[in-house]
C-alpha cells in the first residue's frame, strides 16, 4: 500500500510540474514583448525648455529664469541680433519666474496665482477685502517704517500680496543715509469672515538689500505676473511665451497690470 501511495504521489508530482520547453518558451515571448513596447512608447522627457523673444534686446541685456523656491537661476541663451532666447535643461518639478536686466532696469516675472475657491463660480476680491488686507499687513510690519502694497490679487478666499518695504529711520550699525529694502510676496486666506495670513508659510523674499537711500531712489524694477509662475512638466516639456516686450525704465518699484480685457 505503502508503495502504491509513493508511487502515485511521485507521479502526480511529474504530472503537476510543467514543461519545461513551454516555460522557456514563454519567458523568451515575455521579455520579447516587454522589449518592443519600450521601443514604441513615447519616451517622457527629463528636463524642459523656456523660449520665446525680446524686445529691445543690446549688449548690456541679460536674461534669466529663477525658482523662487530654491533660488537656483538659469541663464538663457540669448540671440542679441533677433532677440530670441532660450533656457534649456529645466527641471520640471519647480515654477520658474522670469528675470530680465538692461542696463539700470529689471524686470522680474512674479506668480501671483492662489488656489480657487471654495464657490462653484469664482468671486473676486472686493474693494473691501483689499482695504482689509492692506491694514493687515502694515499691522504685521514692525521693523519698516515705509509699507506699500504694490498688489493685491486672488479671490474671495486667497489671495497673493506683493510688498515694498523700506526702513528709513537710523538701525542698528546703519550708516548715514542707510536703509534696508525688502519686497515679499505674501499669502492670505479668509477662512471665516476675517482675512488672515496664511500661517504655513512666513512669505518670500523676492529682494532684500542694505544700501544706500539715493542708491535706491536710481533703481527701477518692474514687476510682470505674465512672466511669473511657469510651469513644465513631462507631457509638456516646453513653453513657449512668445514675444516679451520690455517696460522703459523709470526709477521706482512697481507691478505691470495685466491686460484682462
Amino acid at each position: 500500500m505503502s508503495a502504491w501511495l509513493q508511487h502515485g504521489v511521485v507521479g502526480w508530482d511529474k504530472m503537476a510540474q510543467p514543461a519545461p520547453t513551454r516555460c522557456a518558451s514563454a519567458a523568451v515571448l515575455v521579455t520579447a514583448f516587454i522589449f518592443l513596447l519600450a521601443l514604441t512608447a513615447p519616451a517622457l522627457a527629463q528636463t524642459g525648455t523656456i523660449r520665446g523673444t525680446l524686445e529691445p534686446c543690446d549688449a548690456s541685456t541679460t536674461l534669466a529664469v529663477v525658482d523662487r523656491t530654491t533660488g537656483k537661476k538659469h541663464a538663457a541663451q540669448l540671440e542679441q541680433a533677433s532677440g530670441q532666447f532660450e533656457v534649456a535643461a529645466l527641471p520640471l518639478d519647480g515654477a520658474f519666474d522670469f528675470l530680465i536686466e538692461g542696463g539700470t532696469s529689471l524686470v522680474e516675472g512674479i506668480d501671483l496665482s492662489v488656489p480657487r475657491s471654495d464657490y462653484e463660480q469664482e468671486q473676486p476680491l472686493t474693494e473691501e477685502d483689499v482695504l482689509s488686507i492692506k491694514q493687515k499687513v502694515a499691522s504685521l510690519n514692525q521693523f519698516e517704517d515705509t509699507v506699500e502694497v504694490l498688489t493685491v490679487e486672488g479671490n474671495i478666499q486667497h489671495a497673493a500680496v506683493l510688498v515694498n518695504k523700506l526702513r528709513t529711520k537710523p538701525f542698528y550699525g546703519s550708516k548715514p543715509g542707510e536703509i534696508v529694502w525688502r519686497v515679499e510676496l505674501w499669502h492670505f486666506e479668509r477662512p471665516d469672515e476675517t482675512w488672515v495670513k496664511v500661517q504655513d508659510e512666513l512669505f518670500l523674499t523676492l529682494h532684500r538689500e542694505r544700501l544706500a537711500q539715493a542708491a535706491y531712489k536710481k533703481k527701477s524694477v518692474t514687476f510682470v505676473p505674465g512672466l511669473g509662475g511657469i510651469r513644465l512638466s513631462s507631457e509638456s516639456p516646453i513653453a513657449e511665451v512668445g514675444t516679451i516686450k520690455l517696460p522703459p525704465a523709470e526709477s521706482g518699484v512697481r507691478v505691470l497690470s495685466e491686460d484682462k480685457s
